[in-house]
Formats: structure tokens, sequence, C-alpha cells
């Protein structure tokens, strides 16, 4: 309907088979958290992708085909379903050392996942360091990020992840997908707002209270 200027990416809770097939059925490409061994990639592929060549495992609801809107090919050379494959990303998210050193072995098990999203905050508390942030200069962090990005350039898969802030742009670098705001942000920028309202229009006083002399 947007004619692709929009694209909608719906992160999913875990893996589970049927919320995957939920998101891609509504149109939608997706993002998959803690992603650890190759064992649940693969899972996560199957439960998106028809066919069993395919190695998948995906149901083709016949209501996801409305005729003459959303069941025709764009291209026609292939069916409907083959099609369908390969129009909505596979966004993994690393999260963990478990991930970050398995990831060579996902991406080689499973060439059809289409961009990797390092979760740096998850990274960093289940390694121990960084106090809640986002990103840091301990040697083992870097060390972290030198080996996704190494093995990501091996792969020749795009980066995905938050870039918000000055301090994280350089992470930015061969992404693919980026959140650069949130709406916690904008939420947070609401405060003022509501504070000068509140300033503006104080509490009214309740009449009863007052004839009551507890005002």
């Amino acid at each position: 309907m947007s004619e692709g200027k929009t694209i909608p990416i719906v992160r999913i809770p875990g893996h589970d088979h049927a919320a995957i097939g939920f998101a891609l059925d509504a149109g939608a490409s997706i993002v998959l958290p803690q992603v650890d061994t190759v064992e649940q990639a693969k899972h996560i592929v199957s439960a998106a992708k028809f066919g069993v060549k395919n190695k998948g495992s995906r149901s083709a609801p016949p209501f996801r085909l409305v005729r003459g809107l959303t069941d025709i090919p764009i291209d026609k050379s292939r069916s409907i379903h083959e099609n369908l494959n390969d129009q909505a990303a596979i966004i993994i998210q690393i999260e963990t050392m478990e991930g970050i050193n398995n990831l060579d072995a996902i991406l080689t098990e499973c060439p059809e996942i289409d961009a990797v999203w390092l979760g740096t905050l998850d990274c960093r508390v289940s390694m121990g360091i960084g106090g809640g942030t986002l990103t840091g200069e301990e040697p083992e962090w870097l060390e972290v990020v030198a080996k996704y990005e190494a093995t990501m350039d091996k792969h020749d898969k795009p980066r995905s992840g938050i870039v918000m802030g000055p301090a994280m742009r350089p992470l930015a670098k061969d992404k693919a997908f980026m959140v650069i705001s949130a709406d916690f942000t904008a939420l947070v920028g609401m405060l003022g707002e509501l504070a000068e309202a509140r300033s503006i229009f104080p509490p009214l006083k309740s009449k009863k209270a007052a004839v009551n002399g507890t005002e």
C-alpha cells in the first residue's frame, strides 16, 4: 500500500513459530531477540519460510491471499509463496557472548538471515560490564565488537542496532536498520510541557472541602 516507501518491522517477543508467521502474514519484516545458537537460528528461518526445499515450515493461511490484490507475484516466473519468501527480512539480535561466539556458525548454516543486530546493552550486561550503558571502551567489550564486525564482513551481512546520541553515531557504519530514537525519548521530552501546563493550570480546589472547612 505504501508502494515500498514504508517498511513495517515487528520485533517478535521470542522465537514462537506462530508469532513469527502472524507477523509475516501481516506484511512485516521481523526482528528476533536473543539468538544464541545455530539450532535457534534454524528454527527461526524454518518458521519464516514456505516450502520444504527452503527448509521452511511456515503455515500458508488462505486468508493471506486476496484475489487480485495480494495473490499477484512480483516475479511472475516464480510462485506466490516463492516470492513471499523473499519479501520480508529476517533480522536476528545477538545479545550474549555465546551468540557472538556462535555467530560465524549461525550465518554459515543460515544464510537466509538478512541482518544481525548487536544488542549492546544486553550483551554488556551478560558480560558483567558497563553498569547499564549501551557502549564503552573496556578492552573486553572492544574485543567483542571487533569479533562481531569481522564476522559480519566475512559473511557480507549488514549490521543493525541502536545508534542514539552522538557517542553512538560511529556505530552506524555499514548498518542497514538503525534505531535512532524511541517513544520513551519523546515521552521524556513531554515532561517539560507537563510542568508548564501544571504551572498555568493550578490544581482545582474542592468546593465541598471548602464548605466543610477542610480546604
